[in-house]
């Protein structure tokens, strides 16, 4: 989904990590806490779920709270280090929108779908991003990858 006003009514938005640096979010993390922000605002989601390495979901969840999201409705999740642990971690959720740019959507869905979630996912794409081929490209190889290991491992 792409417009606040199509995306069904979920539990939680499940927020996946990214770059944090000393003094802000990353370009691309910033825009998934605000999308999750939104989504928060307009009562689509009753919590946020803040899922990355220890730094990201401390840094995710701390800017949330400043931009006016009370605590009590943020979590933290600092063992999402990748999405397919992100996914997992939440599968106590009865719903989730999943919150990250379009590239990544269709990966972190099948992965939850695959589980058996009741998931969709919301795009942040709020701006250009400086290495969004770069991205676009790592994408495709875990995909790939994620595809591999839920279909033909145990």
């Amino acid at each position: 989904f792409k417009g606040i006003d199509s995306v069904p009514q979920k539990e939680a938005a499940l927020v996946l990590g990214a770059a944090v640096y000393p003094t802000r979010l990353s370009d691309i993390l910033q825009d998934r806490v605000d999308t999750a922000i939104e989504l928060y605002n307009n009562k689509k989601v009753s919590k946020l779920i803040m899922s990355g390495a220890a730094n990201e979901s401390v840094a995710m969840a701390k800017y949330a709270a400043e931009k006016g999201v009370p605590t009590e409705f943020i979590e933290e999740d600092p063992n999402g280090l990748d999405t397919m642990s992100s996914v997992q971690n939440a599968k106590k959720s009865v719903s989730l929108i999943i919150v990250s740019q379009s590239y990544h959507l269709p990966r972190a869905v099948f992965i939850a779908r695959y589980y058996g979630m009741d998931a969709v996912g919301f795009a942040s794409d709020k701006r250009e991003y400086i290495k969004i081929v770069d991205f676009k490209k790592r994408e495709v190889l875990a995909s790939a990858a994620a595809m591999f290991r839920l279909l033909f491992s145990r």
